[in-house]
């Protein structure tokens, strides 16, 4: 890669870890007085909003937390014609919601983030994987259970689409992060019997 290329690259890359970082559940909390990070799962994520602030603060949260993933991919994608660039700004956006620059490397579990990173690479996938998802909520009342099921079938999503390898080596790669890093206490407790349940 040239050097010119390799700058662009970076800044791109730098800017999805910023909008990933932004922690948008953690600043709805401060302004309530809340710390997110001391509370319930210390979760920045909507799920933890939604337990300690209530549904319409969750759901804003949701939305932000979608849009900070959707955005710079989405942007990426048009400025570019390589498949590398939006993957690795995809993947900046993500570990910046979980290991935020703001919060001393904490955040949230990077589902909403990564369903807006999804919606930039493949809408079909991201509406597939959210009805997956909000089904799984639906019937067990578990958030954390519905993200562990619905995140690891992305990289099928995009072989069916037709994405390219690179895309499904990504949904190999978030799928790792988001359900065995991120999520591996919720499996803990999701076995143990003591995952709290929402709603």
């Amino acid at each position: 890669m040239e050097a010119n290329n390799f700058l662009y690259f970076l800044i791109w890359i730098i800017l999805g870890y910023l909008f990933g970082s932004i922690p948008t559940g953690y600043w709805i909390g401060k302004l309530k007085g809340i710390d997110l990070t001391e509370i319930g799962s210390g979760s920045t994520g909507a799920t933890n909003v939604l337990r300690n602030l209530g549904k319409w603060p969750a759901f804003f949260t949701l939305v932000i937390d979608a849009s900070k993933g959707f955005l710079p991919v989405f942007l990426s994608l048009k400025f570019t014609s390589s498949h590398l660039l939006p993957i690795l700004v995809a993947l900046a956006c993500v570990i910046g919601h979980s290991k935020s620059v703001f919060l001393n490397f904490k955040g949230g579990k990077s589902s909403a983030v990564g369903l807006g990173v999804l919606m930039a690479l493949n809408f079909n996938a991201a509406i597939i994987t959210f009805i997956i998802w909000f089904i799984i909520v639906s019937i067990s009342r578990y958030s954390s259970l519905g993200s562990i099921i619905a995140v690891p079938l992305v990289p099928l999503w995009f072989y069916i689409f037709h994405k390219p390898p690179l895309y499904i080596i990504f949904g190999i790669l978030i799928a790792i992060y988001i359900v065995l890093i991120r999520h591996r206490e919720n499996i803990k407790r999701l076995l143990n019997g003591t995952e709290p349940k929402i709603g």
